[in-house]
């Protein structure tokens, strides 16, 4: 998959206010996070996948990839 910063994934998936979603002027988008012990995923193997994305070049454990995915969003929607 596409290895992105946190920020930059927020910037080209997510809409750009929370706004704009409550309003139903955007799309959804729906991430399906996942952790392995050992291995990697692949989009062979799931079918539902439709793009696949990395937010680091190293392995991290499901909670701090969402801390790192929400953490962008929050920050590109101005959440404190």
């Amino acid at each position: 998959g596409l290895l992105y910063s946190p920020l930059g994934l927020a910037k080209a998936l997510v809409p750009a206010s929370f706004e704009d979603v409550e309003q139903g002027g955007s799309s959804q988008v729906c991430f399906v996070i996942g952790a392995m012990a050992a291995g990697h995923v692949t989009v062979e193997d799931h079918p539902y996948i439709e793009k696949m994305f990395s937010v680091s070049e190293y392995p991290l454990s499901g909670a701090s990839a969402i801390n790192r995915i929400l953490g962008a969003i929050e920050h590109q929607w101005g959440i404190v």
